[in-house]
């Protein structure tokens, strides 16, 4: 049986059922996409380090994978919630891969996630992450890792992880 697409929603839009891992329902709704032809699918098998709100969507005519969720970031520079869209491509046949960076910026509109900013630190990921902090008046400040780590480049610089300090 399919799943019905998501519905269209807006930032800031009040949307119930976002809970964080213990059951406790969120004041902030994670970001869903505002356009047809994506399909909210089950949640199961995401990391259990994941305690924010999440939903998982899938574009089936692209193959493209988000995670969207809400988690609260304590870096001494940014300190809030943000959201946070974790991009892969499904191929049926040799699993996860890595999206380009056109893919990702494409999927960053559909999901309404302007400002956002690409932050990896996993060491040859297939997956783009990108945040935004909630409050519009923290977009735009980076994370202090960015000054802090070493930018580690792939895919003809196409992707940039930064490996912690020491590693």
């Amino acid at each position: 049986m399919s799943q019905p697409e998501a519905p269209a929603f807006r930032r800031g839009e009040h949307v119930t059922g976002d809970v964080f891992a213990d059951g406790a329902r969120s004041i902030v709704s994670v970001l869903r996409p505002r356009v047809a032809g994506w399909r909210e699918v089950p949640t199961d098998g995401l990391p259990a380090g994941m305690k924010g709100p999440k939903r998982v969507f899938i574009h089936v005519a692209s193959s493209l994978l988000v995670i969207s969720a809400v988690e609260f970031i304590s870096d001494g520079k940014v300190d809030g919630p943000e959201y946070h869209l974790s991009i892969s491509r499904q191929h049926r046949t040799l699993g996860t891969r890595r999206c380009s960076s056109n893919e990702a910026r494409w999927v960053l509109v559909q999901f309404g996630m302007d400002g956002a900013h690409e932050d990896n630190h996993v060491p040859h990921g297939l997956v783009r992450n990108f945040w935004r902090p909630v409050a519009d008046s923290m977009v735009g400040r980076e994370c202090l890792c960015v000054a802090d780590e070493n930018a580690i480049r792939e895919d003809r610089g196409d992707f940039v992880w930064r490996a912690a300090p020491g590693k």
